[in-house]
């Protein structure tokens, strides 16, 4: 017979711990972007460039918080569906 063990609270934070991250990177993008915005000593060739990689940066930030967010969610409902199913076969010995 196979057994599937299901911990529940790692599910929790491992679900918390990809929001955490996302928020923080959300945090160091930000805080980046008021950074770049207070030097007003960049010259414009300097500024083009930075300008450019960031905007290189931006997409694959987006990609990876997409894809931070999806996973966050799908944690969350497979801890919510381990739950359900548990709580349900419980009820059929009670």
């Amino acid at each position: 017979m196979t057994t599937i063990a299901v911990n529940y609270a790692a599910l929790a934070d491992g679900q918390e711990g990809l929001v955490a991250t996302w928020n923080r990177i959300e945090g160091h993008l930000a805080d980046l972007d008021s950074r770049i915005a207070a030097t007003a000593d960049m010259d414009a060739e300097t500024l083009t460039s930075y300008r450019a990689l960031k905007a290189r940066w931006d997409a694959a930030a987006q990609d990876r918080q997409t894809v931070l967010q999806g996973l966050a969610s799908l944690v969350g409902r497979a801890g919510e569906q381990y739950r359900t199913v548990d709580a349900t076969m419980a009820a059929q010995f009670g």
